[in-house]
């Protein structure tokens, strides 16, 4: 049987559905957007609605659209973030557990239930632990009296979803490309390009309006292009939201392994900062713990949000960190992970300048992760890295690829380059 007639026996629902995917991959349509009516293709194809309805029902069987009462069909947005590549991981931008000093850990454990026996796990305060909240004031220069500590980035988003509920997708902008996990929690929906230094300057200000409330940021090792805001965008960034009066989500991502020691927001504009800092991030994913800095306004809503979502994040987990970080632990861990990132950073951009049609400019990235760019679309089954739609939903960064690579056990690094290297050559 020819190709051609196996299309076209095809049944003509299926066809529709196979029109508007095709559109919603190459980003005619956006997630969060609505797409036209049944009406509207019943007519554009010559069929009856009943067969455009077939048509839609099987595009929300495969997760595409979803229908919203009275309002009409949406492109749905990401909800699952992917998988490990199967042989070797570069998608995964956590540090392999194996890196994290655990006989250390278990010196720390074991003296902390020597002198406080059970009291170890007694419950702590909503807003954290007070020897935790005085460690990391001290260690990452915030003020002690507006921090919350929380179980991880994550759940520092989850509350600020909470006190924006109403309306939050309409409220929020976002740099483009980002940290997917803020675009599906927040619905994202307006964005502006970050460029080499940050956001376009301009092109905030053409996206700004009055019901902009949040700029969701990530001016240190920004995630995923491993860039940092210089201090002109910084400052600039910081005006605009002293002129607009909304507030700047300060995620910071891994502002330890940044090159540069520039102002936060949350020096610049403490007022206008809701900053969040992950500590799974430098540790172990399986830690869940950070801390989030709020403005005097809101903190007691914040305060409030988290009581009803947890009442507390794990008191023994912050009682053994902030003796982790008050004997220097933390320092000297942070201090060897540096050491392997500089390592392995070098060795996989040696790899990646082996091939013409690959293009990174690793020496202005920080972080876990290298941002390539492809001059070519890099079709691979089950592909071992995070490719660039799962950061922004323009079409242009289909061939763009973060490559993780502190999730790498020792042992398994130099095979796993070399994995890599043979998938590339397979592409050029």
């Amino acid at each position: 049987m020819s190709t051609q007639n196996h299309t076209s026996r095809r049944p003509l629902y299926r066809k529709i559905a196979d029109d508007i995917a095709l559109q919603i991959s190459g980003g005619k349509y956006k997630p969060g957007q609505r797409i036209p009516s049944i009406r509207h293709y019943a007519t554009l194809f010559g069929c009856n609605k009943l067969t455009v309805q077939k048509a839609f029902a099987l595009l929300r069987r495969q997760g595409l659209i979803e229908n919203r009462v009275g309002s009409g069909s949406y492109v749905r947005y990401p909800e699952e973030l992917g998988s490990a590549g199967e042989v070797f991981d570069f998608k995964t931008d956590y540090i392999e557990v194996g890196f994290f000093p655990y006989r250390r850990v278990q010196e720390v454990c074991n003296e902390l239930f020597n002198s406080e026996k059970a009291r170890a796990l007694a419950p702590v305060d909503v807003k954290g632990d007070a020897e935790l909240i005085r460690v990391l004031s001290r260690l990452y220069h915030v003020p002690a009296d507006r921090m919350i500590i929380i179980s991880g980035a994550q759940q520092g988003l989850d509350l600020i979803a909470k006190l924006y509920s109403f309306r939050i997708t309409d409220k929020i902008l976002f740099e483009d490309p980002t940290y997917p996990g803020a675009i599906s929690l927040f619905k994202a929906r307006h964005f502006v390009r970050y460029r080499a230094e940050g956001p376009d300057p301009d092109e905030l200000d053409h996206k700004l309006n009055h019901e902009i409330k949040l700029f969701y940021s990530m001016p240190a090792v920004h995630n995923p292009t491993g860039r940092s805001y210089s201090r002109q965008v910084r400052e600039a960034v910081a005006a605009r939201a002293r002129r607009h009066g909304f507030y700047i989500i300060e995620d910071d991502y891994l502002s330890e392994f940044a090159d540069s020691n520039l102002p936060r927001f949350l020096d610049l504009v403490p007022q206008n900062t809701i900053y969040i800092k992950s500590l799974s991030q430098t540790t172990v994913a399986g830690l869940r713990l950070g801390f989030m800095v709020v403005p005097r306004g809101i903190y007691d809503k914040i305060l409030y949000a988290k009581f009803t979502s947890d009442i507390a994040s794990n008191g023994l987990v912050q009682k053994f960190f902030a003796r982790f970080i008050a004997q220097d632990y933390y320092r000297q861990h942070l201090k060897t992970v540096a050491s392997k990132i500089a390592y392995r950073k070098e060795k996989l951009a040696s790899l990646i300048s082996e091939f013409d049609y690959l293009e990174c400019d690793s020496n202005r990235q920080q972080g876990y992760s290298l941002w390539v760019k492809a001059d070519r679309d890099l079709a691979v089954d089950n592909a071992p890295w995070r490719c660039g739609s799962d950061f922004s939903f323009d079409p242009g960064y289909r061939r763009y690829l973060r490559l993780s690579f502190m999730h790498l056990r020792d042992g398994h690094f130099e095979a796993a380059l070399d994995y890599l290297r043979r998938i590339f050559s397979y592409l050029q």
